[in-house]
């Protein structure tokens, strides 16, 4: 068990009319942990990560964040998303609005900071991705994975206790992934708490503390990467491993 949880689940259900994709999960997430959910297609593991910040909400069982269960609506939700920052596989940047204030907004309008309080946190942290220089340039003139790292920085601008990232490197080039996963360990090492939800093996193995393995909405492993990519107990994950590893 984690020694100091950061997320619980428990016994958590979801349906999307008959299909039953979320089955009784149950996870904790220690701070400081990475984790890095893997899994064919559709076994539920974005909807998973999307429970944690409420974006999907569930049917039974309970999330709590650092302690609290997660919060219904209204001002309780927007200090959540807060908390727990998101990084999507599409990069949700205002196209109209500069990199600077796609960074600064929210720290603006939910953390109540002062815009040069805000934009002074914002380069910093365009700094730390690497896009100091790219402050005052619209997301348009910007490669797929410069935005992805600007979503990156602006989640951080929150000060999360929390990173969610749902597929982050899917939607990019390959030539663009490793710049994204580099920010990424950079993280990790740090000590951010994270869950990512991944194709990319090679950061599970040397990111995560933990590999999660879903499949048909259910966690059938939850190991070390070095267990479970050496010697995966279940057929369904050995499956998965050798379509996977083969290429």
């Amino acid at each position: 068990m984690a020694v100091d949880p950061l997320i619980e689940l428990r016994d958590v259900n979801k349906h999307y009319g008959k299909l039953h994709v979320l089955q009784g999960i149950n996870l904790t997430v220690g701070r400081g942990e990475v984790v890095v959910v893997i899994g064919p297609s559709g076994s539920g593991k974005s909807t998973l990560c999307r429970t944690m910040n409420r974006l999907e909400t569930i049917e039974s069982g309970s999330i709590a964040i650092d302690g609290r269960p997660l919060p219904d609506e209204g001002k309780g939700l927007a200090r959540l998303r807060a908390e727990v920052g998101m990084v999507f596989q599409s990069f949700n940047l205002f196209a109209h609005k500069s990199v600077l204030a796609n960074v600064s907004l929210a720290q603006i309008k939910v953390r109540g900071r002062k815009k040069e309080e805000a934009d002074r946190r914002s380069r910093e942290l365009l700094d730390r991705v690497g896009l100091a220089a790219q402050a005052d340039k619209l997301p348009a003139q910007l490669s797929g994975g410069q935005q992805q790292r600007v979503a990156i920085a602006r989640a951080l601008a929150m000060d999360p206790k929390v990173m969610l990232f749902d597929e982050p490197t899917s939607a990019l080039d390959p030539e663009m992934i490793n710049e994204v996963l580099e920010v990424m360990q950079q993280l990790a090492r740090e000590g951010m708490t994270m869950v990512v939800v991944t194709h990319e093996m090679g950061f599970a193995r040397s990111a995560a503390n933990r590999v999660v393995f879903m499949a048909d909405g259910r966690i059938i492993e939850d190991r070390t990467p070095d267990d479970f990519f050496t010697n995966p107990h279940s057929d369904r994950a050995k499956d998965f491993l050798s379509k996977i590893l083969k290429h």
